[in-house]
Order: C-alpha cells, then sequence, then structure tokens
C-alpha cells in the first residue's frame, strides 16, 4: 500500500510540474456523493470488529481558484459486532453515523484535474438503535480529485479520515471511521 502512495505522489508531483500555473473551475456548486464508511468503533472496555457500509450524502458550496469552501452532510448505518462475549449483546446493533459541517479544500489547479487537501469540522452523531444516542464536534483530513467536465459538471472522488469520541450509555465511545466516496457537483 505505502508503495501506491508513493507512485500516487511522483505522479501528481509530476503532474503538477508539467502543467503548473492551469486555473480551476470557480463558482456556486451543489453536488452528492455515495460510497463506503468504514468504522472501528470501541465503547470503553467494549472492542468491536471493523465494520463496512454504504452512504451518502450532498454538498453545497463556493470555489474561487485554488480554495473551496462547503457545507457538507453525510449518512452511514453501521452494525457492531463484538470481539468477544458480553454480559450485554451487542451483535447486531445498528449504528446511525452522521456528519454535518463545513470542509475546506486546497487545489492543486491542473488543465482538468484538481486534485486537492480537504480539512474539516462539524457536528458528528451516533445513535444506538433503542440504546442512546451520542453527538461531538470533531475534524476530519483527507485527500480528493476533482474532474471537470465542461464548464457546469464535475466529477469527484474523495478519501478522508474521522476521529470522534461521542457519549454512549454513559461511557466515551470511539468512532475511528475512513470514507471512500464518489460524486459529482454542478456549477452556477
Amino acid at each position: 500500500m505505502n508503495s501506491r502512495v508513493f507512485r500516487f505522489f511522483v505522479l501528481m508531483v509530476f503532474c503538477v510540474i508539467l502543467v503548473s500555473g492551469a486555473a480551476a473551475k470557480s463558482g456556486f456548486f451543489i453536488g452528492i456523493h455515495g460510497g463506503w464508511s468504514m468504522q472501528k468503533p470501541s465503547l470503553g472496555e467494549v472492542k468491536f470488529d471493523s465494520d463496512s457500509s454504504f452512504l451518502y450524502g450532498a454538498r453545497i458550496g463556493v470555489k474561487f481558484m485554488m480554495f473551496a469552501i462547503e457545507a457538507n452532510y453525510f449518512q452511514a448505518a453501521h452494525n457492531l459486532v463484538a470481539k468477544e462475549l458480553l454480559a450485554f449483546d451487542w451483535d447486531g446493533v445498528e449504528v446511525d453515523y452522521n456528519y454535518l459541517g463545513i470542509n475546506a479544500r486546497v487545489y492543486i489547479p491542473l488543465i482538468l484535474v484538481h486534485p486537492y487537501f480537504t480539512v474539516g469540522y462539524g457536528s458528528y452523531s451516533a445513535k444506538l438503535k433503542d440504546i442512546d444516542k451520542g453527538t461531538n464536534r470533531g475534524i476530519n483530513l483527507g485527500l480528493g480529485v476533482e474532474v471537470q467536465l465542461g464548464d457546469k459538471f464535475s466529477l469527484m472522488v474523495e478519501g478522508k479520515y474521522h476521529n470522534v469520541k461521542v457519549d454512549i450509555d454513559e461511557s466515551e465511545m470511539q468512532l475511528k471511521n475512513y470514507t471512500l466516496s464518489g460524486g459529482f457537483n454542478i456549477y452556477f
């Protein structure tokens, strides 16, 4: 995996050197995205296996030159699977996981392909069905690429890391989460 990341980095540097100075698309945009959410939760001493789930969401924002700021929402539903037998049966308990926040992006503007770095801050909530709900603020970090297809339309792929703690059933639930999503934006 590290060699793939290194090759991707070398390719990105090569593209920047060859096509530096190209302008990125600017304007207001709305978009939708879907993908995978991979979560590794823990609740106090209780450890759970990783769980993957489909995520979906929407975004609205503004992009100017190399920068963008957006409001972003996504939702994913995970199932808890305890690593060991416990007094309370956690297996199969559904966790509704939501994010609503603001993300900032810094683009590397190339001709059609716009790689970017993103950082976000917002409200994360986790609701364990029939047990409890917790909400807390947190940050996320990620990388992405936007491919401009004409003046009004672009495709995106984005990977992010989210790490947040919420209070569930009087215990601190740690939600380490990776998301990989793809979608599109429409510019106005």
